[in-house]
């Protein structure tokens, strides 16, 4: 079950975590709440990612890289750990990591390929958690993030080039 390999993979890489699990049925593996309480907080229910997201402690961001958590994770200067799953995923995916140098892929060595496609398993989750954090390659990418959020802010400011732009356009429609 994913969920397992995911709080598996979450325990084995030793660094703090907020984790969303959205389903009433999962149960953590035997033992497992105790050997990450203190370092990880589990939610059960609906969250403002992008409060997360903007809190100062957090370091890195597990997603699946649908536009919108790329949005909100790079506007708030928050590297991506990808992990695409499908429709317009991957492309995002490859976006952040190849050409905006602001996250990391999972390690695709430590993939599994079931029926249902590629399945990353609790060894891939901490590697990727672990070179995210602990990195040189995840310094650069957290660096890279940062770089990308203030950017974001800084055009959304109130001369900002968005502001500015939005000015324009709002004049040209009273003529």
């Amino acid at each position: 079950m994913a969920l397992h390999e995911i709080a598996q993979g979450l325990d084995s890489a030793g660094h703090p975590f907020i984790w969303v699990v959205r389903s009433i049925s999962w149960t953590p593996p035997e033992g497992w709440e105790e050997r990450v309480k203190g370092r990880g907080l589990v939610i059960r229910e609906w969250v403002d990612q992008r409060s997360i997201l903007a809190h100062p402690a957090i370091g890195g961001y597990l997603s699946h890289c649908g536009w919108n958590s790329v949005l909100e994770s790079l506007s708030m200067g928050v590297p991506i750990l990808t992990w695409p799953i499908g429709a317009e995923q991957p492309l995002n995916a490859k976006l952040v990591v190849n050409v905006l140098k602001a996250g990391l892929a999972m390690d695709s060595t430590l993939d599994e390929v079931r029926e249902e496609g590629v399945v990353y398993g609790c060894n891939a989750i901490s590697s990727g958690v672990k070179e995210l954090m602990g990195e040189e390659s995840g310094r650069l990418a957290r660096k890279r993030a940062k770089e990308i959020g203030l950017m974001a802010r800084n055009v959304v400011e109130k001369d900002g080039s968005s502001s500015k732009k939005l000015d324009e356009l709002i004049n040209s429609l009273r003529i």
